[in-house]
């Protein structure tokens, strides 16, 4: 009898450890809740199934039911509530519903007042996502100090852990840069954050020291898109002053830094010019894709002079349509010969154009309110307000990021560090 109950417990236990392996290897595998639910149903008590259950369904895409399943187990308050809660928390941080993963966070650190330094980095990213974005920084700070009373190792992980999170949180690169200095140097194999310190270098000016780490990078991996770009970023930056075209001070003048900086976290989230275009048709109401004209080709949107991204997407918007927009707006997308006809004009006749002869340079002129008044992408690729008789008034860091904000205002879902990534409804 002892050895047919034996002989039971370790096919099921077999059964659970296969279960596991399978969710390692391939999260998505059909096989994984056959495995769990047959062995649910040979030990009810075994609960950590309903934790693989609930992960295997997140992989496969069905946030909802894995919240359900992790909101279920949870309420039984077993020895599996606490890995349950964790769970839960991870799926609404990745699902981006950051008061929600704040409020387990701290449910984690209530039952477990022990908890590990992972626990307090959560916690730490959770506040600065809510708004609370000192406290969090100083929470992930307080990590890095109990990570190092546990050994080199663990204090490694922990910086480049830190790094990684204030980074993800938006902090800007002068508070990043000396986490990522120290991070890199406990850890020189980690790449991504080489790439990181390289930018965050550049946008401080020491391009050298930038290119250095690129190149680095590019030893270890030929193909690392990010530090591809950086090497191409860098030596356009440093071109024009080695060739005495421009001097360190002009670069800063322009803001070229701050505009790689940008550039680069844009790239690497997911959030450039390109992917807010492309989000913005997944939303855009039926009233505002009406008003947009085709999009010129390639060779014409580059001949414009102007946005060639946004030309290769829709060649500008019909006049008198800026309301569509959103509450408050009235600015539309010039087309790409409005741009050239304002290119020639300004260049050709520039008393014409009032004071814009004394007003700082930009690249392309991008919006019209059909009364006098443009947006226009100016110094730091920053977009700007330009109106007669008044200085320039940035309206956002970039275009990308205006075109983000009406993705977000129209409920699209926002991959920008430090912003919630859910759906409105």
């Amino acid at each position: 009898m002892n050895t047919t109950t034996n002989d039971e417990r370790s096919a099921i236990e077999h059964d659970r450890d296969l279960a596991w392996e399978l969710w390692d290897a391939q999260p998505t595998h059909p096989r994984i809740p056959e495995l769990a639910h047959s062995v649910l149903a040979r030990e009810p008590s075994f609960t950590g199934m309903i934790v693989l259950i609930a992960l295997h369904r997140e992989a496969c895409g069905e946030i909802d039911e894995a919240r359900r399943l992790l909101r279920d187990l949870i309420g039984r308050r077993d020895r599996q509530y606490l890995n349950a809660v964790k769970k839960l928390r991870d799926l609404e941080m990745s699902d981006g519903d950051f008061a929600e993963a704040l409020r387990l966070c701290e449910i984690v650190l209530r039952e477990q007042p022990d908890a590990d330094w992972i626990e307090h980095m959560e916690l730490g990213s959770a506040l600065a996502y809510t708004g609370r974005a000192e406290e969090g920084w100083r929470r992930i700070d307080e990590a890095v100090g109990i990570a190092a009373a546990q050994g080199a190792q663990e204090h490694a992980i922990a910086l480049g852990q830190r790094a990684t999170r204030l980074f993800a949180t938006a902090a800007d690169p002068e508070r990043l840069l000396p986490a990522a200095e120290e991070a890199y140097a406990a850890d020189p194999t980690e790449y991504l954050l080489a790439v990181t310190l390289g930018y965050a270098y550049l946008n401080t000016y020491r391009p050298d020291e930038a290119l250095d780490l690129f190149q680095r990078a590019l030893r270890e991996d030929p193909t690392f898109e990010l530090a591809q770009n950086g090497v191409k970023v860098t030596r356009g930056f440093l071109e024009p002053i080695r060739t005495g075209a421009a001097t360190m001070d002009t670069m800063r003048e322009m803001q070229m830094g701050e505009y790689v900086w940008r550039r680069f976290v844009a790239k690497a989230f997911g959030a450039d010019l390109a992917d807010a275009l492309v989000a913005l048709d997944e939303v855009m109401p039926e009233t505002l894709a009406a008003t947009l004209r085709p999009p010129l080709d390639q060779a014409a949107a580059v001949a414009s002079g102007g946005q060639d991204t946004i030309f290769a997407w829709h060649d500008g918007q019909e006049a008198g349509t800026g309301d569509l927009w959103g509450p408050g707006e009235r600015f539309r997308l010039m087309t790409g010969a409005e741009v050239a006809e304002m290119n020639d004009g300004v260049e050709q006749d520039p008393a014409a154009w009032g004071d814009w002869d004394d007003k700082p340079d930009y690249f392309w002129v991008i919006f019209t309110d059909d009364a006098g008044d443009y947006l226009l992408e100016g110094l730091g690729g920053k977009l700007y307000r330009r109106s007669p008789g008044v200085p320039d008034v940035e309206v956002a860091p970039s275009p990308a990021e205006w075109i983000w904000d009406r993705v977000a205002a129209f409920g699209g879902r926002d991959p920008r560090p430090g912003r919630s990534r859910r759906t409105a409804g």
